[in-house]
């Protein structure tokens, strides 16, 4: 349950809000990270730079985040009780103001990775670097695409129409649709409520609250994440920088579940229902164990061993859900080297499945919370936490033909985890197609019950990863029951 990571790229997806920081006196705009109860996280800079033939922007973020909960001194990871997160991205303009590359590094503790995307007519060029691999992939830019995060746009915005455009996501390896649209009126200062929301393709991915002033710059920009909302705002240097406690994410990022859900419901059918906050609604994916019915505002999930029909499964949907990827790379030897004796065996693809959880089960010895890694970093690193066990499965589950998709959401506790118990908190774990139908496996927690709630399906990515947690903090529970089949007379 990677709640460290979930929790700083969603800051880190704040970083492109264009806030009209305080300039130092070296230019360089200064913002304060705090929750919405004004707890100091971390601190963001920002700083453009002449050059010969354009300009550079630099976007960094720095957060100091730890797992303790309560007044307890137990830590989760004593060797490092403290994580420094940290991101820098380089953005190069040309002299019209059009992106010719975009570089990010990002460091979590110890691991690192960097991506380094060269922009050409209709095309990103994008190579991801880590200590495992380098991998380079091409994404198509629809014409148009822009690089500020609609910056521009808002300068010259009437405030009534809705802005829409496609908008490059160097961390996804991807481009987003993204809106944004006045939501409330002008306070005395001249700023206007606003939401930008980010998509991809016709799945929402992400809905920040703005604030936009009478010259169009964000002067706040608000994230919902589950169980917190996180808030970027200008500040001087002295306030960015100013010494804080470490942020605790783990007792945030944890609710209270409004029942104690007995063991044999967790292995029954579970009928969950939300509403949407400020009326941001979003489609619930399915699984082959969640069905979602929407209407009148509201979402009724109903979850157990075959209520859902799971994800599409026409050929091309099932050859998508086999092609290696950055974070998947089914087509190393390494993965290969594991999963090549199970493929070749005379039994079910679920039997695969389970044969490849039991393998991939050593790789994650060491309970590490921090970072997000990929199938191969996970395999050279050997820890990690319920992302990188759904990742690693999801990767040998396609080195050995079976399509499969990596599920982020929420999953229950019901036994004391770290001083909490009867909550329910951020989790991942592996769709695959066997034997007909999508199932899902669960590396991390052993089984999959029906206190796993799909959230975001995608390939291990962090646009998906994220998004699950943002999502989760725009549903109000109203009410869940436990679904009993009557007895035969």
């Amino acid at each position: 349950m990677n709640r460290l990571r979930r929790t700083a790229v969603a800051i880190a997806a704040l970083g492109g809000a264009a806030l009209p920081g305080v300039a130092g006196a070296d230019g360089t705009s200064w913002y304060a990270i705090v929750t919405e109860h004004g707890t100091p996280i971390g601190h963001a800079t920002e700083e453009i730079r002449s050059r010969a033939g354009g300009r550079e922007i630099v976007e960094a973020q720095e957060l100091d985040v730890g797992e303790t909960v309560g007044p307890s001194t137990q830590l989760v990871n004593k060797a490092d009780p403290a994580t420094h997160m940290s991101s820098r991205t380089v953005t190069q303009e040309n002299a019209s103001g059009r992106a010719v590359s975009v570089e990010t590094y990002t460091q979590a503790g110890r691991g690192w990775s960097r991506i380094r995307a060269e922009i050409l007519a209709d095309k990103a060029v994008i190579t991801r670097e880590s200590e495992a691999e380098k991998r380079s992939v091409t994404v198509a830019l629809p014409p148009d695409t822009r690089f500020d995060n609609g910056d521009a746009l808002l300068k010259t915005w009437d405030r009534k129409t809705k802005l829409e455009f496609m908008n490059f996501n160097v961390d996804a390896l991807a481009v987003d649709r993204v809106t944004i649209e006045a939501r409330g009126v002008a306070d005395a200062q001249g700023r206007v409520p606003a939401l930008r929301e980010r998509f991809d393709g016709t799945e929402l991915r992400s809905a920040t609250r703005i604030l936009v002033d009478a010259k169009g710059d964000i002067v706040e920009a608000a994230q919902p994440l589950f169980g917190a909302t996180i808030i970027v705002r200008a500040a001087d240097r002295g306030t960015a920088l100013k010494p804080h406690p470490i942020y605790r994410v783990l007792p945030s990022v944890m609710t209270k579940s409004p029942f104690l859900i007995s063991h044999e419901a967790m292995l029954g059918h579970i009928r969950y229902r939300f509403e949407f906050r400020d009326g941001i609604e979003f489609a619930l994916p399915s699984t082959g164990e969640q069905r979602v019915k929407a209407e009148n505002g509201t979402a009724t999930v109903d979850i157990c061993e075959d209520c859902g029909p799971g994800p599409a499964t026409d050929a091309a949907s099932l050859a998508d859900a086999l092609r290696p990827t950055a974070w998947l790379q089914s087509d190393a030897p390494a993965l290969h080297a594991i999963a090549d004796p199970v493929a070749v065996l005379k039994i079910s693809d679920a039997e695969k499945m389970e044969m490849l959880r039991l393998k991939a089960k050593p790789y994650l010895g060491v309970v590490d919370f921090t970072g997000h890694y990929s199938a191969l970093e996970t395999l050279s690193r050997r820890r990690g936490d319920c992302t990188e066990a759904s990742v690693l499965l999801a990767a040998l589950g396609r080195a050995a033909g079976i399509p499969t998709r990596v599920v982020n959401g929420l999953v229950y506790s019901r036994e004391s985890y770290h001083g909490v118990a009867n909550v329910f908190m951020p989790h991942s774990w592996t769709l695959a197609y066997a034997d007909g139908r999508w199932r899902s496996f669960d590396l991390a927690l052993d089984k999959f019950d029906s206190t796993h709630i799909a959230l975001a399906i995608g390939d291990g990515d962090e646009r998906s990863l994220v998004a699950a947690s943002q999502l989760a903090g725009l549903l109000i529970w109203k009410d869940m029951a436990e679904v009993r089949t009557a007895p035969s007379p």
